[in-house]
């Protein structure tokens, strides 16, 4: 997991492991921009940028964002466990784009991405994100090359969820998105395709034959080709780092044979995520996911458990259901101080659900509003799992997205 200019989009979090890297780059570079309350009213001028709010001199960067066009280079900074530390640059351009009445709204974005991480994975690519209308649609298309190799603990398997194998893939994805903002309401609806083809091996395990016989199964290539329809309620107050207001939906995930993928299976993922004021100053946030997959997947398509200080993949199964909350607390100018904790399980079914040990997580971190005008704020994250597991993260916006 890690997080770099602006969350809000989607990483996504999703299941499959090459999202985790390209989807969440694309969407969050692109999520920049996207906040067209913010925008779109907005001409892009000519004048000299200042660094510095006007009313209390202090570093902000919403006149820098708010009017930024051309090329702009974007840093990516990895923090997952699951991978080691890493980094890579995003080369963006943007095309300044009029909506009705020559009215801007967030522009068109082309880039091309590279990163790479201290165990050998790396990742490039290129993406185009385009707005129609008066951004009513949008279209995001993606393709690109990973090659990634991350901790398999087994999917409940009782010695690999102490003794992990490294799972090695070398693949290629293709992304297309649509989102449609449903007439003058906060309903949005989208559809997505994606195809991804892997190459993928494991290491063995000396003295361990029988597994080793398993483990051997699961190398070769398999290929996913999948819809993903979805609809959300969208009334937050802010994309960045919002304080009130939900959204919640459903993601339905169709992977089929039909369409040139090795199996056929489906999931769905029910998630919402909540922002309440409690006092001045003080905000909670609240998160459910779940995802429940029906038939047989490649072992990296299977849900895992995502919070903060839990590697990826760490807890993984058919099911898994998430549950977090976050506070925030501005006890000097701009800064603020946070709070954290989850719990989230991996299972099989129903019938072994309280078989299962919930997976848990807490931590703190601290933020500094970064661009008042656009209410995003940017900071670290330090987090400590039941496994004795310890992550930070550099968070700019929210650490939860979709």
């Amino acid at each position: 997991m890690y997080h770099y200019l602006i969350p809000g989009s989607l990483l996504r979090k999703t299941n499959l492991v090459y999202l985790l890297f390209f989807a969440v780059l694309v969407s969050h570079s692109v999520a920049l921009f996207a906040q067209t309350d913010s925008l779109e009213n907005k001409t892009l001028q000519k004048k000299k940028m200042s660094l510095k709010d006007p009313e209390d001199g202090a570093i902000d960067l919403s006149e820098f964002l708010e009017s930024a066009s051309g090329f702009l280079p974007i840093p990516v900074i990895i923090t997952e466990p699951a991978v080691g530390y890493g980094g890579g640059l995003a080369l963006c351009f943007f095309h300044p784009h009029k909506g009705k009445g020559g009215k801007s709204v967030t522009p068109d974005i082309t880039g091309v991405a590279g990163l790479g991480t201290q165990n050998r994975t790396w990742l490039v690519g290129a993406f185009h994100r385009h707005v129609f209308g008066d951004d009513r649609v949008r279209t995001l298309t993606a393709i690109a090359k990973p090659n990634v190799r991350i901790k398999y603990y087994g999917n409940n398997n009782e010695y690999l969820s102490k003794n992990p194998v490294t799972l090695k893939m070398d693949s290629w994805i293709a992304l297309q998105n649509v989102q449609v903002r449903l007439g003058a309401t906060r309903w949005y609806a989208g559809l997505s395709y994606t195809f991804f083809q892997a190459e993928t091996s494991l290491d063995t395990i000396p003295g361990r034959p029988l597994l080793n016989l398993i483990l051997e199964r699961l190398k070769g290539t398999s290929t996913i080709s999948m819809i993903e329809p979805r609809i959300n309620f969208d009334n937050k107050d802010n994309i960045f780092t919002p304080t009130k207001g939900f959204d919640a939906g459903l993601i339905f995930t169709y992977n089929a044979s039909w369409l040139g993928a090795d199996d056929d299976f489906y999931s769905l993922n029910p998630y919402f995520l909540g922002y309440v004021p409690i006092a001045r100053g003080l905000y909670s946030s609240w998160r459910f996911d779940g995802k429940y997959l029906i038939g047989d997947a490649p072992l990296y398509a299977y849900p895992f458990v995502s919070l903060r200080g839990i590697p990826a993949m760490r807890y993984q199964s058919d099911n898994t259901m998430v549950f977090e909350t976050e506070w925030r607390y501005e006890f000097y100018r701009r800064w603020s101080v946070t709070a954290f904790s989850g719990g989230g399980k991996a299972f099989e079914s129903v019938d072994n659900f309280d078989n299962i040990d919930w997976a848990y997580t807490i931590g703190t971190g601290i933020r500094y509003k970064l661009a008042k005008a656009l209410g995003m704020h940017t900071g670290l994250d330090f987090a400590w799992g039941n496994a004795k597991d310890f992550a930070f993260y550099i968070v700019v916006g929210s650490s939860w997205s979709k």
